[in-house]
């Protein structure tokens, strides 16, 4: 295949920022990433990109992209990387719930979870449009209902957004198969171990390039 590209940019970031075309080795499960980059870029860093959904010749990326990326450009992709999303194949209440991360890191299990005749709610504030009719849509402010209902969580959030929510008093009764995305910046990709992925899982702190950047749900 050619090398890999962006072919569009979309305006509705909820949905997607672009879609990137690529070998389907290089296609992110949900929850994993690929670095990439630029190589007519003057920026020497490489950055962490997350499937919102495959597409017929690659996948369609969430946001945020560089804003230099525009269609056309060549990227160099590295990975799959990281940890990602392992939906239960027994799951039949699915909840896919955006804390302060874009709805699109968890849009990529829709598919999968509707595949195995799963009732799916995707639980944020500002839902994405065009979704598939059998998805329910919920407010973050019904976000523990939906998480004793459901058999399975998928959970995305900034790395204070994880903390502020589930690490606080204010604790969200998750079910038994729980996952939860950190979006945090990962420059080095799993390269140099520098630290700066760095969150707090459970009682341990853990890199999110390596070991995540999705988690078992633990406390």
């Amino acid at each position: 295949m050619a090398e890999p590209r962006l072919l569009e940019r979309f305006l509705d970031e909820r949905r997607a920022a672009a879609r990137i075309a690529c070998d389907s080795t290089l296609v992110p499960a949900p929850g994993q990433y690929v670095m990439a980059h630029d190589p007519a870029s003057d920026d020497p860093l490489a950055v962490p990109v997350f499937s919102a959904g495959d597409s017929p010749d690659g996948f369609f990326a969430a946001s945020p992209l560089p804003r230099a990326w525009t269609p056309g450009v060549q990227l160099s992709l590295r990975g799959p990387l990281g940890r990602g999303f392992a939906l239960p194949t027994h799951a039949r209440r699915a909840a896919l719930a955006a804390l302060d991360a874009a709805p699109a890191y968890l849009l990529g299990l829709l598919s999968r979870a509707l595949a195995q005749g799963a009732a799916v709610a995707l639980v944020c504030d500002d839902p994405p449009e065009e979704l598939p009719a059998e998805v329910e849509i919920r407010p973050l402010e019904a976000l523990e209902e939906v998480a004793q209902w459901a058999d399975y969580l998928a959970l995305a959030a900034s790395r204070a957004g994880w903390r502020e929510r589930v690490r606080s008093g204010d604790r969200l009764t998750a079910p038994r198969e729980a996952q939860a995305l950190i979006v945090v910046p990962m420059p080095c990709g799993g390269l140099a171990k520098c630290g700066v992925c760095s969150v707090e899982v459970g009682r341990e702190n853990a890199l999110a390039c390596e070991e995540g950047p999705t988690f078992d749900w633990r406390f």
